[in-house]
């Protein structure tokens, strides 16, 4: 009995660990993410106090290039992670079953562009008039770069 007990105990403590072990690589990636985040921002911010910028478009102008900070990190976040896909795959007495990984992930990359221009540009399209049009389009698709970056940060 006594054994029996010490093993459940034993056994719970190895499944909170590992849950712990999650939770605390969970909190890292997207603490990594609202850093970059942050510091993207806070360069939006100081472009949008510059004395030559007016208007809509100055203002579009600093959101473009916080929107392609987001887009080079993602695409060299992108090209680390197939980088590395492919390195396994050249491996297979240890990963057998890697094989498919990089063209998986190309497709994944592929689809993601694809699903971000419907959402940013077909919504606005549709449903925002006039100059802010185009603010709220960078803004989805540099919204949708940090979810990306985050989902490519969960991928080994």
């Amino acid at each position: 009995m006594k054994n029996t007990f010490t093993g459940i105990c034993m056994g719970s403590l190895l499944v909170m660990s590992t849950s712990h072990a999650d939770v605390g690589r969970e909190e890292e990636l997207d603490e990594a993410v609202r850093q970059f985040a942050a510091k993207v921002e806070a360069v939006w911010q100081e472009c949008l106090r510059r004395p030559d910028v007016h208007g809509t478009n100055g203002s579009e102008m600093c959101l473009f290039a916080m929107k392609r900070s987001a887009d080079e990190q993602v695409e060299l976040k992108y090209q680390e992670k197939l980088a590395h896909a492919q390195q396994m795959t050249e491996h297979p007495d240890r990963y057998s079953t890697y094989e498919e990984v990089p063209v998986l992930l190309k497709a994944s990359q592929s689809h993601w562009k694809e699903y971000v221009k419907s959402d940013c540009e077909g919504i606005y399209q549709q449903s925002v008039s006039g100059t802010a049009r185009g603010t709220f389009a960078l803004m989805c698709k540099y919204k949708h770069a940090l979810q990306r970056l985050r989902a490519l940060d969960e991928w080994y």
